[in-house]
């Protein structure tokens, strides 16, 4: 009979569940938190690499002369990218020529039906986003890239 009064009385006894369930879901909630840290960080890696190819075409597009400069274009590139980290951010530049009639790409030395091909330049960046914490079903490493294509001026 003391023995039901005992576990009775355990029952009707609430003090310390709050602190249990705390303990339960600090880590859940800690988890969850490093998950939207992690999408922030690769969204935002998504959007500065679409900058930094965009800035080394910019280079490229300004003139003649800086769209043959790949290496200008690159170096632009990646100094725009600089707060991702230059060891982990990629870039390839070239430069092509295409129709306004938009056939492709040709060579430079044809002609679009009597006309003087235009020029473009191209600029191709990635970026290795590595997440904070190692998700399961979810590769360790993630590449974004981006390209970004602008007629010469």
């Amino acid at each position: 009979m003391k023995q039901r009064m005992s576990l009775a009385g355990l029952r009707s006894d609430r003090r310390g569940t709050s602190l249990i369930e705390m303990a339960i879901m600090i880590p859940v909630l800690l988890l969850m938190c490093c998950g939207t840290m992690d999408f922030a960080r690769i969204m935002y890696a998504g959007i500065a690499i679409a900058n930094s190819a965009r800035a080394g075409v910019q280079f490229g597009a300004l003139g003649p002369g800086n769209s043959g400069d790949t290496a200008g274009m690159v170096q632009a590139t990646l100094n725009d990218a600089a707060d991702l980290g230059v060891s982990n951010v990629t870039a390839t530049a070239r430069n092509f020529c295409a129709c306004t009639t938009g056939s492709g790409e040709i060579p430079c030395s044809s002609n679009c039906s009597g006309i003087t091909p235009s020029g473009y330049v191209s600029v191709t960046a990635s970026y290795t986003f590595n997440p904070l914490v190692p998700y399961p079903g979810i590769p360790q490493a993630v590449v974004v890239g981006r390209t970004a294509k602008m007629r010469v001026q």
